[in-house]
């Protein structure tokens, strides 16, 4: 008999607690920072 390890991925279906966050503002922030444009970056886009 073989066995077959099968692993779902979601699509961003976890809820924020689920994720580690004690609400979803603060998985908001996370989001927010980890998207920011690095400054050294930011000044070069004028």
């Amino acid at each position: 008999m073989e066995i077959i390890f099968k692993r779902e991925t979601s699509l961003g279906l976890e809820s924020y607690e689920e994720l580690g966050f004690n609400s979803e503002e603060d998985l908001e922030l996370e989001i927010s920072k980890l998207t920011k444009f690095r400054p050294e970056f930011d000044t070069n886009l004028e």
